[in-house]
């Protein structure tokens, strides 16, 4: 009995195991289908992050396409920044920085425009956008700087690939009472008291900030100026005795090479071969060199004639003074008769247009209608320091002659400004 129920159970066993290798290997079978996964399935988001900065002609919107960031956020991004900084004064050269998901959802848009000023776009969890602005405090140290004249203060730093932006600035004090460009001597000396911005964190060199106290030596005479806040006045550079350094016209209307003609009333024209006058002073500068407004005034004529080419007159505030800049290859931003122009503002660029015979500027002044030698003009200071501030510059005046002084006491090495070699050190004095 035992061996038959065992046989049966054999071979049920057998048919089992037949039927499940055919259904195996039976092609016609029927496959049960799985149902889709559903449609909300969350798709892995990479978080990018894109550091660049701005290429010339990008606006925001192209930017914010190129790196993937979805269209329908374009415009509210755009409309939150403009809340703390106008999107048209974006600079090829910038740098930006985005945070964002490979869906097209920004997190974060960063731009800084320098160093020290950074401007913030951040989405929150609800889809809008808030914005921020920090500014870094630059660590401030007071530097020296020693010179003296080998050949001309631009000559020396330009034709040697040197940076000129210090001693540009340190000119700049100077250029009513200073031509420098023909005035400098070989053996002039000049002291600079002048502050370097640094990051706090890094210590790494922003930019300049003011020049503080600056001394020009010639061999008989020495200017000496010194930076004063003179509130509710303006703030700007006055003489030991509280006299402004700014005078009404300034010593030459550009940055020059030479003179190649001065004023004369009877110089043979280099072209009609014929003597005539030449009431101006002739400056050669490259072309495309900018010309600046001597003084403030109102442009009272602008055009071309077939002798100085195009052609800009002012008359000035005090109304007997009037200046012509001739030869201009184009005028300035918005220069047209009747529009007022301030001392330095770029009124045009050197050329060569009508009778001339390469670029250069022609400068013309009048008094009463009458030509005058503009080297040779008296030229009147500005308001001086205000009485209200006299005890305050006296302090301040004493402080920066300390400065000065100390240059040659900590023997500070004197930089020789030549042609063919600047020593352009700066050196930070720690104090005592």
């Amino acid at each position: 009995m035992r061996r038959a129920v065992k046989s049966l159970w054999l071979v049920l066993l057998i048919f089992a195991v037949t039927g499940i290798i055919y259904r195996c290997f039976d092609t016609d079978q029927t496959f049960i289908e799985l149902p889709p996964l559903p449609t909300n399935a969350k798709k892995k988001i990479d978080k990018i992050k894109i550091v660049d900065t701005i290429k010339k002609g990008e606006t925001l919107s192209a930017l914010l396409i190129k790196n993937g960031i979805s269209q329908k956020q374009i415009y509210p991004i755009i409309e939150s920044f403009k809340k703390i900084y106008s999107v048209r004064r974006l600079k090829p050269g910038d740098s930006y920085e985005i945070e964002s998901d490979s869906s097209g959802n920004l997190y974060s848009f960063t731009y800084s425009p320098t160093t020290e000023k950074k401007y913030y776009v951040f989405s929150d969890r609800n889809g809008s956008y808030s914005v921020r602005e920090d500014k870094v405090n630059l660590a401030t140290k007071i530097n020296y700087l020693n010179g003296s004249i080998q050949t001309t203060l631009y000559d020396a730093v330009i034709d040697d690939g040197e940076s000129p932006e210090l001693l540009l600035a340190f000119t700049d004090i100077f250029q009513w009472d200073i031509d420098f460009f023909i005035d400098p001597r070989v053996g002039d000396r000049f002291k600079i008291v002048y502050e370097k911005l640094y990051l706090p964190e890094t210590s790494v060199f922003v930019k300049y900030g003011k020049i503080l106290a600056a001394q020009y030596m010639f061999s008989d005479d020495t200017l000496t100026a010194v930076y004063f806040d003179n509130s509710p006045s303006d703030d700007g550079y006055y003489d030991l005795n509280g006299n402004s350094f700014q005078k009404t016209f300034l010593k030459s209307p550009l940055n020059y090479r030479r003179i190649t003609s001065y004023f004369s009333y009877s110089r043979r024209h280099p072209i009609l071969k014929k003597y005539r006058p030449h009431f101006g002073i002739d400056y050669a500068a490259p072309k495309g060199t900018p010309v600046s407004a001597s003084a403030d005034g109102v442009v009272i004529d602008k055009g071309y004639d077939k002798n100085i080419g195009r052609f800009v007159k002012i008359r000035h505030k005090n109304a007997r003074f009037v200046t012509l800049y001739g030869h201009l290859n184009r005028f300035g931003p918005g220069i047209k008769k009747g529009v007022r122009v301030k001392q330095k503002q770029v009124i045009g660029y050197v050329g060569s247009t009508g009778l001339a015979t390469g670029p250069h500027l022609h400068y013309s002044f009048y008094d009463h209608g009458r030509p005058v030698n503009p080297l040779k003009i008296k030229n009147t200071s500005a308001d001086p320091v205000l009485p209200e501030n006299k005890e305050r510059f006296q302090s301040v005046r004493e402080t920066m002659l300390n400065h000065l002084i100390r240059i040659d006491r900590v023997n500070i090495p004197l930089i020789l400004i030549t042609a063919s070699q600047i020593h352009y050190n700066r050196y930070n004095i720690p104090e005592r």
